[in-house]
């Protein structure tokens, strides 16, 4: 067969393949060369184990040749060889309208259109809501064939004109998906609050007797979801009932279904019944607090997100907070490189951080090229005025009860013999300038070189500065610098040192409040009772 299928694939004397030989003719004459047919067919219809591995075999085979067969008409000159790499090069298998041989009662899952010229006994139809269905949004192909038509039948589609063109589409789609059934169609929609059910619901079930077209349709009870999980549910509600002979027999069956180890079941698993299991604080009143810098403003923001996320609540980190810190390692091993350098950097080291590739991978790689520049850009405008004396640079000192320790970007010295932080910020967000003269981070930093953090250098502070190399840069590939003044040029210049001081005692403490604020992007608020999700916790 498969010299067969060779001998059909030969060479034309210029190098070519042969007219009319294509990756479909190769493989029908290795198909047909092997004979196999009538016997997987005799197979598939005789049933059992063998035929159930026969009609496998053959709905492959039939979904090979549908792909090269889609693969000619796209690419009718290619020759199988290319058809080859085509398949070798994919990922994942390649879609097919084949409809592959069932074995035993199943479900069908498909769309109104993959569901035209086929029936079942059973159909049907969920979330017939407004706005879903019809979905009235004005929308057009890639190529704008539609604007094509319209141009030639010299019938210009208006606004109107194209909004009930679509009103049509939908409703003959509808029409496709409710004639289907060939015994029972259920068609289902969802009332409340939010959502109202599709005006559709009325060509199914039109308004008769009393009820008037524009009164609301009477809900369906649901039944209760056939699994123990819903039955344990449904008792523990029946519990709390106040109504007469209903509690009684659900505490029988929870009993039961306790002693036969039913998960959530026993009653000494339900959270609104166990105690608090401890009032105590998280440190002793004589033990000191590690604080560093950069969650003395995360504190302040949410104290409960600070507490939940530091003690593993921050799940894996995300592909962002990775290439920054990619780039944050490259210019600290490499902080006086010029920018071809660190660019070429970028492209020698990329490949360790496993991304896949693709264009939202290219995306942030251009992006980690911009973060350097930005980085290079600021190196270059402070050169006149700032000597750096450190990068990455690790400091721990004792501020009352708080251990303030961490590591800077980077330290420069001003023409006096000050230092200033400078913090290297690759993601987006930045405060405000009346946030940033209290900025919780940078005052921290400031703290620590007046506590002699960095003895070498010398501990009188000259600010500090957020220095966004990322996204929250200015356009151009210049950084965006937000600056705060030095502490004893303050109006009060103790603040930093009260704020330091009042954080370390609350991260010692026994509660932690929960504020709103930044819950969007929380990674806990399911762990958080101002939020619904952890509110029924």
């Amino acid at each position: 067969a498969l010299a067969a299928g060779v001998g059909a694939a030969r060479l034309g004397p210029d190098g070519r393949w042969a007219p009319g030989v294509t990756s479909e003719s190769v493989l029908w004459a290795i198909w047909s060369g092997a004979g196999v047919a009538d016997a997987w067919r005799r197979q598939a219809l005789a049933g059992g184990p063998w035929g159930a591995r026969a009609d496998r075999d053959l709905d492959a085979v039939l979904a090979l040749f549908d792909a090269a067969g889609s693969f000619v008409d796209r690419l009718p000159t290619a020759g199988p060889d290319t058809f080859v790499e085509h398949v070798l090069g994919q990922d994942v298998p390649g879609d097919t309208l084949l409809v592959g041989g069932q074995a035993g009662p199943q479900v069908s899952l498909v769309t109104p259109q993959s569901a035209a010229g086929r029936e079942w006994r059973l159909v049907v139809v969920a979330g017939v809501q407004e706005g879903v269905w019809p979905d009235l949004r004005l929308r057009g192909s890639i190529l704008g064939s539609e604007d094509l038509v319209s141009a030639v039948s010299h019938r210009p589609l208006g606004f109107r004109a194209a909004q009930a063109a679509v009103r049509y589409d939908e409703t003959r789609l509808f029409h496709v998906a409710v004639t289907r059934a060939t015994e029972r169609l259920l068609v289902t929609a969802v009332g409340n609050e939010e959502e109202q059910p599709s005006v559709y619901l009325d060509l199914v079930d039109p308004p008769t007797g009393g009820r008037m077209a524009d009164e609301v349709r009477p809900h369906t009870d649901v039944a209760r979801t056939m699994s123990l999980a819903g039955l344990v549910g449904e008792l523990r509600r029946e519990v709390v009932s106040p109504e007469p002979g209903v509690a009684e027999p659900a505490l029988a069956l929870l009993g039961a279904a306790a002693r036969a180890g039913v998960r959530g079941a026993d009653p000494s698993s339900w959270w609104a019944l166990r105690d608090v299991t401890t009032v105590a604080p998280v440190r002793r009143p004589d033990e000191p607090v590690h604080v560093s810098p950069s969650k003395v403003t995360y504190f302040s923001e949410c104290a409960l997100r600070w507490f939940l996320t530091s003690v593993g609540g921050d799940g894996v980190a995300l592909g962002a907070a990775s290439v920054g810190t990619f780039v944050h390692d490259i210019v600290a091993e490499l902080p006086d490189a010029p920018l071809e350098v660190l660019d070429r950097e970028v492209d020698a080291r990329w490949g360790r951080l496993g991304l896949p590739s693709g264009w939202v991978t290219d995306r942030t790689r251009r992006q980690a090229h911009d973060m350097v520049a930005r980085y290079v850009a600021y190196r270059e405008s402070v050169a006149g005025e700032w000597e750096p004396v450190g990068v990455e640079t690790q400091f721990r000192v004792r501020i009352g009860r708080a251990v303030v320790a961490g590591r800077v970007d980077r330290i420069e010295r001003d023409r006096r013999g000050r230092l200033r932080i400078v913090d290297l910020k690759t993601g987006t967000s930045k405060p405000t300038k009346a946030e940033l003269e209290r900025h919780g981070q940078l005052g921290a930093y400031q703290v620590a070189v007046e506590a002699d953090g960095f003895p070498s250098l010398g501990n009188a502070s000259a600010g500090a500065a957020l220095v966004h190399i990322g996204k929250g840069g200015r356009a151009g590939l210049r950084p965006a610098v937000l600056s705060q003044g030095a502490l004893a040029e303050s109006s009060e210049p103790g603040w930093a040192r009260a704020l330091v001081e009042a954080t370390a005692e609350a991260m010692g403490g026994a509660s932690f409040i929960a504020s709103q604020g930044s819950c969007r992007t929380c990674p806990v608020k399911s762990s958080c009772p101002v939020q619904p999700e952890g509110d029924a916790l």
